[in-house]
């Protein structure tokens, strides 16, 4: 098919005149943008500044802690654990020796059977209760998973309870003292009476309880001897029971008083001792 050319001329005039047309309106909103006033901004006013809050105290803010809403549901507090009460055996505290070595021991009579024994930590008393751990004036025993205490004799309304006597540092041996063989021993006449003399001072260094079996006094027991003193320099140790001196038996406290005084003119002493549950003598002689 063949387009006449007068077609193509009247297409070329439509389009020249869009595109004058176009061009037309192009600058015109060009130049009315320059000519045109810029428009009218109102601003408001800043607002006021927003005034610091005062610094306040810590306990200001304790109710959050209280309300604590990051944790709605809280566990119930432990309660503490109740203190040891005082316990029901027929047990009697008769002495005790506390020791930083973990070498602390008690003196417990069973009163059913009035019999007398030494205890250390974690030995047991009777079937149901262990020594687990001893002090001054008191003992606190495990029965069956309880603590209970067995308080000093003195405590419960019994004699007087004697002055704790304190460790001594290490010191040379006493020259004053000699052994000579197995359970025998010199001791010069000074040494005694210096002994004698102190009375007060000479009771600081060891304690003694009256031990009972079948509940009669058969002596008394030894315990908390200090290291270097006179008693230990003369073989006697820690749980001995002395029975009797010279064969008198020592059943009551003013007999055993006696016999210190007596010591003065006493050139030969036999000390007999259970040690152990073993029958011990012990012979000092006395010179000067």
């Amino acid at each position: 098919m063949k387009i006449s050319p007068r077609y193509f001329f009247w297409t070329n005039l439509v389009l020249l005149a869009m595109v004058a047309y176009w061009g037309a309106a192009t600058v015109s909103a060009a130049v009315a943008a320059k000519l045109s006033l810029p428009p009218q901004v109102h601003l408001s006013q800043p607002p006021p500044p927003i005034a610091r809050e005062l610094r306040r105290p810590a306990s200001y803010y304790a109710n959050i802690n209280t309300r604590d809403i990051f944790n709605s549901t809280k566990p119930e507090p432990e309660k503490p654990p109740e203190p040891p009460k005082p316990t029901e055996l027929k047990l009697k505290l008769w002495g005790t020796a506390v020791h930083t070595d973990h070498s602390s021991y008690c003196i417990i009579e069973d009163l059913t059977t009035h019999k007398q024994d030494l205890y250390h930590v974690n030995d047991t008393v009777t079937a149901n209760a262990v020594v687990k751990s001893v002090e001054w004036d008191r003992v606190i025993l495990d029965r069956d998973g309880q603590e209970e205490i067995l308080e000093l004799a003195s405590a419960q309304g019994g004699p007087p309870r004697p002055a704790p006597a304190v460790a001594a540092p290490n010191q040379p041996a006493n020259p004053h003292i000699q052994q000579v063989s197995e359970g025998q021993y010199t001791i010069d006449r000074s040494e005694v009476d210096s002994a004698l003399d102190n009375m007060n001072q000479l009771f600081t260094q060891i304690r003694a309880v009256p031990h009972f079996e079948g509940g009669k006094s058969t002596g008394f027991r030894l315990f908390a001897i200090r290291q270097n003193s006179i008693f230990d320099n003369i073989g006697l140790r820690n749980g001995d029971i002395i029975q009797n001196i010279n064969g008198t038996a020592l059943d009551d406290p003013s007999t055993a008083l006696g016999l210190m005084q007596g010591l003065r003119n006493a050139q030969q002493l036999t000390v007999t001792i259970l040690r152990n549950r073993e029958p011990v003598t012990l012979q000092y002689n006395i010179n000067g």
